[in-house]
């Protein structure tokens, strides 16, 4: 009999990225449905255990990749802040296009928009708005240039909810959010566009405005 595969959740007893034991709960798999075998993926284990660390912190999934890309410290700049949102938003995407491409994760609750001023985080203005009426981060309007963009800092609380973070996702991770953080943060939005061209090109079309937020 031909093997029919379903979706389905389960839980499993595995060892969490410190090399803790856990449980891990509502984690993503496929049931056969004619001997009960599960397969997992290891993506689906990731996924599973970042949830778990975002309820154990009282932070949304895309809190945790939105506070590392802003934590993190780009060369001999500050850590803890990003000086214009534009840079935030590209940071974003190249964390998770990097660890798609390492076969880790799949843009996990966070879905980019293909925008004039380029591929976007679709909530992180609704993100953003919240995590500076938690009093985690602080958004200050400061001319750049013929514009105003937007200086996104963490404040005490927030900079201490990050440095927990820090502590507790995978080394990975890390390494993922301060080399894209390097890459991205000296960049002009005109260079940060064209980079974009370049390695997407399915965005040219659509990316049409540099991004000055």
């Amino acid at each position: 009999m031909q093997a029919t595969w379903i979706e389905t959740e389960t839980t499993i007893d595995t060892v969490s990225c410190k090399g803790q034991d856990i449980t891990l709960t509502n984690v993503k798999a496929m049931k056969n449905l004619v001997n009960n075998d599960i397969i997992i993926h290891p993506s689906a284990l990731f996924e599973a255990e970042m949830q778990q660390l975002a309820k154990q912190v009282n932070v949304e999934f895309r809190d945790i990749a939105t506070l590392l890309a802003i934590q993190a410290k780009p060369g001999l700049f500050k850590e803890g802040e990003t000086l214009y949102k534009y840079h935030l938003q590209k940071q974003l995407f190249y964390f998770w296009k990097r660890l798609e491409k390492m076969g880790v994760a799949k843009f996990p609750e966070e879905e980019f928009v293909a925008a004039k001023n380029g591929p976007v985080p679709k909530e992180l203005n609704n993100d953003l708005e919240r995590l500076v009426s938690d009093g985690v981060l602080s958004v200050k309007k400061e001319k750049w240039r013929d514009t105003e963009s937007k200086r996104i800092i963490l404040t005490p609380k927030g900079v201490a909810l990050a440095e927990c973070i820090w502590g507790l996702v995978p080394d990975l991770l890390l390494e993922v959010a301060t080399d894209v953080k390097e890459r991205i943060f000296p960049l002009d939005p005109e260079t940060v566009r064209h980079k974009v061209h370049q390695e997407f090109p399915q965005y040219k079309n659509s990316y049409i405005e540099n991004d000055i937020e």
